[in-house]
């Protein structure tokens, strides 16, 4: 019964600020569409919001960027009107895409040269790449990396060198044996790639 009162008290406190001039809010007519209502330049912001914070999750994503590690996004916009709207938010987007700060801004100055980028409508998302990765510790684990490769390498070309192998081994074993020495060739030339560029 309590539960019953609370819950028709609350029915006709929500029709006393809705629709006061009904008797129940199942008689009152469907809200009808006012123009003033309609705030297009406050959309269109709303809207390169929602793609900045997609685009940064993105790049955190495919980088394996934990959470707990902030970075600094900058949003290079010539717009005046929606990077002034998109700087109103930037707030907001500390807490939704991880950062320290979101930046706007109308040219690249002051980004360094090898941030990331994404692209969206009407501007370009770049965060630095330090702020992104720990470049000691992604230099080691690549050297690391390296190595076992380089390990994997010289053990297939072993197997692959091996007359005994190549004549005895099933032919799906010997074609296997190729395809390893192949990716891994492939993954220790990106390897190398990648550290050089930390290393620079």
């Amino acid at each position: 019964y309590e539960i019953g009162v609370r819950l028709v008290g609350s029915e006709m406190c929500i029709r006393d600020r809705l629709v006061p001039e009904e008797e129940s809010l199942m008689m009152s007519d469907w809200p009808v569409y006012e123009e003033e209502w309609n705030f297009p330049v406050d959309e269109n912001i709303v809207d390169h919001y929602k793609e900045i914070i997609r685009g940064i999750r993105n790049v955190r994503a495919e980088m394996n960027v934990p959470n707990s590690r902030k970075a600094t996004a900058f949003v290079v916009c010539e717009d005046e009107e929606l990077g002034a709207g998109l700087a109103l938010l930037g707030h907001a987007a500390q807490n939704m895409a991880a950062l320290n700060e979101l930046v706007i801004q109308k040219d690249k100055s002051g980004i360094a040269d090898d941030a990331v980028s994404t692209v969206i409508p009407d501007a370009v998302i770049y965060m630095p790449f330090a702020e992104l990765v720990d470049v000691e510790k992604e230099i080691a684990r690549l050297e690391k990396e390296a190595k076992r490769l380089e390990g994997e390498i010289k053990r297939a070309q072993g197997m692959l060198s091996n007359e005994k192998f190549i004549s005895k081994a099933p032919a799906a074993k010997v074609e296997a044996e190729k395809e390893k020495l192949e990716k891994y060739t492939s993954m220790a030339a990106q390897v190398a790639e990648r550290l050089s560029q930390l290393k620079k």
